[in-house]
Formats: structure tokens, sequence, C-alpha cells
């Protein structure tokens, strides 16, 4: 078995699950709780980190804006692969990798690319 291709429909509908499961709304209240689906999630998440990081919008892609989002750990998505977990490990699993695909990326690497098909399916839900 190989490796999926980040950008085929497995995978994406991976990255979906993975965003849910990592979705944690209790500090936003009632109305982020209330999301349930992917697209109610995905469109909560563009908005609040728009939001949150306002004085990027217009200035950088939503990805840019994503990833400076993403890596201030906040408490809407678990991020954490940036700090206390693998984001090879989340990235394989996701990827379907194998032990040997896995080791090709650093950890800097692995989250970089997770971080860009997390924002790029979020983005495709809340543009």
């Amino acid at each position: 078995m190989t490796m999926l291709k980040t950008n085929s429909k497995k995978a994406k509908e991976n990255v979906k699950k993975y965003i849910i499961d990592n979705y944690t709304p209790e500090s936003y209240g009632e109305e982020a709780q209330s999301k349930k689906t992917f697209e109610e999630i995905a469109k909560y998440i563009y908005e609040a980190s728009r939001n949150e990081k306002s004085y990027l919008v217009n200035r950088v892609s939503f990805h840019k804006l994503f990833e400076d989002w993403a890596q201030g750990l906040p408490s809407l998505l678990d991020t954490c692969y940036y700090c206390n977990r693998s984001a090879v490990d989340d990235l394989g699993t996701i990827l379907e990798q194998t032990e040997e695909e896995r080791n090709r990326y650093s950890e800097e690497q692995a989250e970089a690319l997770l971080t860009y098909l997390i924002a790029r399916e979020i983005e495709a839900v809340g543009r």
C-alpha cells in the first residue's frame, strides 16, 4: 500500500475527519458548540481565525493567516502537533503512510504540510 496523495478524495476526507475530531469549541460558547457538520465547523473556524487575526486579513493569504493562528494553539481547534504531539504521526495517519514514508518528513515539514491541508479544507468551505 502506498501513501495517499494530498489531493486525493480519501486524503481530503481524512483531513475533514481530523478537523471534526480536533474541534474543541467548549471555550467559545453555545454557538460554537452547536456546530456539528464539517461544513458548519469549517465555516466557524474560518471566521474565528480571520476575526482573531484580523490584522492579517487582506495582507496575507488565508493559509498564512491560518498558520499563524494555528501556531498560537487556539482553543477552538487542537493544533498541539506544534508543541506536544507528533505532526509526523498525525500527518502519517491522514495520508495512510507507512513508517518508512513517515520518516521522510521532519517535524517542521509535517507541521507545515498538515497545517496547509487543514487550511485548504477550511478555506474551501469558508470562502
